[in-house]
């Protein structure tokens, strides 16, 4: 399930403040669908991020990218291991939802969270949203075919993955993250 989710902000109370489905641009190009970070186990697909093989040389922008991306694997299957644990739903296959139930299943399952994390009084800041307009569409047979075949494309997980290490090398915050794997 977390594979549709391109976005997830919470803090060290496991409060989450943001959650995105849907495109988005890096280095310059759009994506259509979100991904989600994993390990070396996975396929490549679009929707999944792997970090580089440290078989072989590589560049301090690949070695970056790899830490930034175990650093926010840690705190994100922290927070999916807690909502799976709360609602049994999350743990479930997902593929014969449409795009907009999966969604609006995560979005009811992180609102509930929410919701019980302020109830027990276990929250840093309280936050009031606003509003959203709901963005529920249908698609084809065809274009759910089309769909599957663009997520299991390797030409463009190949340059997601090099985008992602373009982004993240011009990251400022993250720049001593290079220093440290001279240490290990």
């Amino acid at each position: 399930m977390p594979a549709m989710i391109l976005e997830v902000v919470a803090s060290q109370d496991l409060w989450i403040w943001h959650a995105f489905f849907g495109t988005f641009i890096v280095n310059g190009v759009e994506y259509k669908y979100g991904y989600c970070l994993v390990d070396g186990i996975y396929a490549e697909w679009v929707v999944f991020v792997k970090p580089f093989s440290r078989e072989g040389t590589l560049d301090s922008k690949i070695i970056k990218l790899n830490k930034v991306q175990m650093a926010a694997r840690k705190d994100i299957e922290r927070v999916f291991g807690v909502l799976q644990k709360r609602w049994r739903i999350l743990s479930m296959p997902c593929r014969l939802y449409e795009k907009y139930q999966i969604r609006n299943v995560m979005y009811a399952c992180i609102i509930l969270h929410n919701m019980i994390l302020e109830e027990e009084g276990r929250i840093i800041v309280e936050y009031y949203g606003e509003k959203t307009a709901s963005n529920n569409e249908y698609i084809s047979n065809e274009e759910r075919t089309q769909n599957q075949n663009l997520i299991k494309s390797k030409q463009i997980s190949s340059n997601l993955r090099a985008d992602l290490v373009q982004h993240v090398s011009i990251l400022p915050r993250f720049d001593s993250m290079e220093d440290e794997d001279e240490d290990d």
